[in-house]
């Protein structure tokens, strides 16, 4: 018969730890900060997850919304639901960073019709300084 054996009990509890943070100093060749501990970002995400009370914008007194998010010349555009006043996308847009050349990002929600598309509202960010609402 074999013996069954607990497994030793999870250790949670707090550790301290010391690591080196940077301070300003010079190591080798190059300047040592905080940042050192962060990974370098390769990519820009951006996720576009839901809109709200959406204005009525067609004769069936509901809309067709779809997000378009811009950052430079770059252009990425969700797909459009049909007659959603609380659209969810839950999508995500990446831009390499390599290519930002820009520090404002736009993200505009309109109305997909057959003629021309309805502007139903944005937000503009500053990848710097953070976000407005228009």
């Amino acid at each position: 018969m074999k013996m069954m054996h607990r497994p030793p009990p999870d250790d949670f509890s707090l550790k301290e730890t010391k690591p080196h943070l940077g301070s300003g100093k010079i190591t080798g060749d190059k300047l040592t900060s905080t940042y050192d501990l962060v990974e370098q970002m390769q990519y820009l995400y951006v996720p576009v997850v839901k809109a709200r009370d959406l204005p009525a914008k067609d004769v069936t007194g509901s809309c067709d919304p779809y997000a378009e998010v811009r950052l430079g010349n770059y252009k990425g555009i969700n797909r459009h639901f049909e007659k959603k006043l609380n659209p969810k996308w839950n999508q995500v847009f990446a831009f390499s960073r390599d290519r930002i050349h820009l520090t404002m990002l736009e993200v505009a929600v309109k109305d997909k019709d057959l003629m021309k598309d309805d502007f139903m509202g944005w937000v503009l960010f500053d990848l710097v300084r953070g976000f407005s609402e228009r």
